[in-house]
């Protein structure tokens, strides 16, 4: 971890501990690899430890009008050649920039160049791929043609045989001065990829779908040094002490280079590696773009049919996968880089480094490969989809990019200005701005400054505003911007001779918009049970009622199953904080004949409050709640929300129950009760003779639901004597009302 971020980390910690609730400053902090990565570097480099520094000056020194530049080659002239596709065609930049169409061949994908000891150039195309040899005054040949559906790579060996490798068989052929050729290797695999000699004249190649590392003797004696965990070895480099280099791609759900660098077929369908049909030449491509006369442009020197015009699709890439190997002379193996999100291609080796190319931005890595190191350094950025191919000159470097072809010179003194943009800061809400401040080394003659925009859409658009700035403070410099949601840094970093500013990392300080917290529900229970009287079971009474109120949602009753005993009312609630302060409630209380609110309580902390019944006089009620983040904020940027709930009664008076009729013949008795609730529909109603065991009794219309009900009771074969009938009727507050009657039964039966 970087000098200072440790403290940093450590205060910020007992920042966050101090302040659990309430809108806090936030601190956003870019200085680590991985989140320094989440921005773009422009003419910057980016090391494993999270520093920022200028890269080496990249120059685009050529762009040829391609899609994909495939292959790359030097001649002892200083001649770079580019081997490209779809189109097929090998290009010359000099050592002064002018560049030359060397060849367009029939086929239309370069995935090979050499140049042989005799000084010629020698290209294999692919599919149904010819061994090209392109002479110094730019006459073209077959030199060999291997019957191959692809030409993967070419090499030659210290006696000047060229060793070609092929697909989809995985055949290795071995060429002499002549343009004779043999099989010197068959692997059994699709595709050999890549060729390179050891340091004792052994030919190391690299194979796909097993991801095999061939040592192959001159004799033709093979043996696998190495399977990856890859399906792909796409690329082999040695060192001066004799380690091998080993770019590894591929896996589940990715695409290896056969899938994403083939040329699709005409009709423009999908279609496996070994249907590739399709062939272009320069003049048919430029036919088809409306150029007569396409510039610089020659055919080979032999004669072959008019292929048809071929389009230029982009480049597809899927997220790949894929690992640096590295294998010592003593065939111990270690993994130097790996990713499950960038695919390794290019590699070479250069005073002890290892530099590669992958497929996110079209980085170039430089790594140090000093054993213990873990000195990995972006060397730079081409932001093109692929860095395809590197090849090193001395202190120079050129890379190979696709998704456009270009040619990059990658020089050893750092550009004159680089710029890092961090990515868009979603703050969640609209936030005031603190300050900027960073950590940095900055020599003399070199600059940093730095820049913000913001605005309220996720991405940097028109209605974002201007870059705002420069800050140059370390310690910290206010944010210009206004207040907004989304917020984007960018860092310019500058020199005015061959040192570099150094940024270690950038904190950008914010304070959220209080809002209010949010009420989702308030909800009102009341249930009952009534209890029997001394001496008799206990009997259910049947349920309360639940009274909801939710916002954007009608009110409604439930009920719900009452507890024994009388149930106080409760009131309950759910509610948040888009800040996450601590919330505080207060509840009111008032009836619907009164005017002002009342308070039963505030400084609620819990999500519920017991109301007890029996303290409210009976009638209609509603209930108010209050949230307050009061307890977070300062008293002016407190904020408050409130909810009514749905209206509920309170009933502390028993239903009256009256005798409205009785009537007694002989040993039967019939007699009519009327049950009666100024506030509360009953629900039950009970009946006892003499004292006994109480009996559920229907209303006469059979549903026992309204304020009033009547009851007919019909009592047979009484003895004779006095006899005592009460009624009780329950209602749905759980208060129970009792009557009575007196019934006398004449003696021996008769009136």
């Amino acid at each position: 971890m970087k000098r200072g971020r440790i403290l940093y980390m450590l205060l910020l910690l007992v920042v966050i501990a101090s302040t659990a609730f309430g809108v806090e400053t936030t601190f956003w902090q870019v200085g680590s690899y991985d989140e320094f990565l989440q921005g773009t570097l422009t003419g910057l480099s980016l090391s494993r430890q999270g520093d920022l520094t200028l890269a080496p000056d990249a120059q685009a020194i050529f762009s040829p009008d391609e899609a994909l530049a495939l292959s790359l080659a030097r001649d002892s002239h200083g001649n770079i050649y580019i081997g490209t596709g779809h189109q097929g065609k090998v290009f010359r930049v000099g050592p002064d920039l002018k560049s030359a169409l060397v060849l367009t061949a029939h086929e239309p994908d370069i995935f090979a160049l050499a140049v042989g000891p005799d000084g010629n150039l020698y290209a294999g195309s692919s599919p149904d791929g010819k061994v090209y040899k392109i002479t110094a005054d730019g006459k073209s040949s077959i030199f060999y043609d291997p019957k191959s559906k692809y030409i993967w790579a070419l090499q030659f060996d210290a006696q000047g045989r060229l060793y070609v490798a092929t697909g989809d068989i995985g055949q290795i052929f071995r060429v002499d001065a002549t343009g004779k050729g043999e099989l010197f290797y068959d692997s059994k695999q699709t595709h050999i990829m890549c060729l390179r000699f050891d340091l004792n004249g052994n030919l190391l190649a690299g194979s796909v779908p097993n991801g095999l590392i061939y040592r192959i003797s001159p004799q033709g004696k093979v043996f696998v040094i190495y399977q990856a965990a890859f399906p792909e070895v796409h690329d082999l480099a040695v060192d001066s002490q004799g380690r091998i280099f080993a770019a590894a791609l591929g896996g589940a759900g990715s695409k290896g280079s056969p899938d994403m660098l083939l040329a699709p077929p005409a009709n423009g369908t999908g279609r496996g590696v070994t249907t590739i049909t399709v062939t272009a030449s320069a003049d048919s491509v430029a036919a088809a773009r409306g150029q007569i006369n396409p510039p610089n442009s020659k055919n080979p020197s032999f004669n072959r049919p008019n292929p048809q015009p071929f389009p230029m699709p982009p480049l597809q890439l899927g997220t790949g996968r894929g690992a640096l190997i590295e294998i010592f002379p003593d065939s111990t193996v270690d993994t130097l880089w790996s990713s499950n999100s960038e695919s390794i291609f290019g590699l070479a080796v250069r005073k002890g480094h290892v530099l590669f190319t992958t497929d996110s931005n079209g980085r170039i890595f430089d790594l140090d490969a000093a054993p213990n190191s873990d000195n990995l350094t972006i060397l730079t950025e081409t932001h093109e989809s692929l860095a395809t191919r590197l090849l090193v000159a001395g202190d120079d470097l050129y890379a190979a990019t696709s998704n456009v072809a270009k040619l990059f010179h990658i020089g050893g003194a750092p550009t004159h200005e680089g710029t890092y943009e961090s990515q868009v800061k979603d703050t969640k809400f609209v936030s005031r701005w603190g300050v900027l401040a960073f950590r940095a080394n900055i020599p003399a003659g070199c600059t940093l400054q730095f820049f913000t925009r913001s605005g309220n859409s996720d991405h940097p658009d028109s209605t974002w505003s201007d870059w705002a700035g420069p800050y140059s403070n370390p310690t910290g410099d206010a944010v210009l911007n206004a207040p907004s949601r989304y917020m984007q840094w960018k860092a310019v970093l500058r020199n005015s001779g061959t040192g570099s500013p150094t940024l270690d990392e950038a904190t950008l300080s914010y304070l959220n918009q209080n809002l209010p917290p949010q009420i989702h529900s308030l909800n009102v229970s009341a249930s009952s049970e009534r209890t029997g009287a001394a001496g008799a079971a206990n009997s259910q009474l049947g349920a309360g009622i639940t009274v909801n109120a939710v916002q954007g949602i009608s009110y409604g009753l439930a009920p719900t199953t009452a507890a024994p005993g009388k149930t106080p009312i409760t009131l309950t609630w759910q509610a948040d904080d888009p800040n996450n302060d601590q919330l505080i409630y207060s509840l009111y209380l008032k009836s619907t004949d009164e005017q002002e609110w009342h308070l039963l309580k505030d400084k609620i902390l819990q999500t519920s409050y017991t109301i007890d019944p029996a303290a409210l006089a009976d009638g209609k009620y509603v209930a108010r709640l209050v949230a307050s983040d009061e307890d977070s904020n300062p008293p002016d940027l407190a904020r408050k929300a409130e909810l009514l709930s749905a209206p509920f009664w309170v009933d502390n008076t028993p239903p009256d129950v009256d005798v409205l009729r009785q009537k007694v013949t002989g040993t039967t008795a019939e007699i009519r009760f009327a049950a009666e609730d100024e506030t509360s529909p009953l629900r039950s109603a009970e009946t006892s003779v003499d004292g006994k065991d109480w009996q559920s009794v229907l209303s006469d219309d059979g549903v026992v639901d309204s304020r009033r009900e009547t009851f007919t009771i019909k009592l047979t074969q009484l003895a004779p004597g006095e006899h005592i009938l009460a009624l009780r009727a329950s209602d749905t507050s759980g208060n129970i009302g009792v009557g009575k009657v007196v019934l006398h039964i004449p003696g021996g039966g008769s009136q």
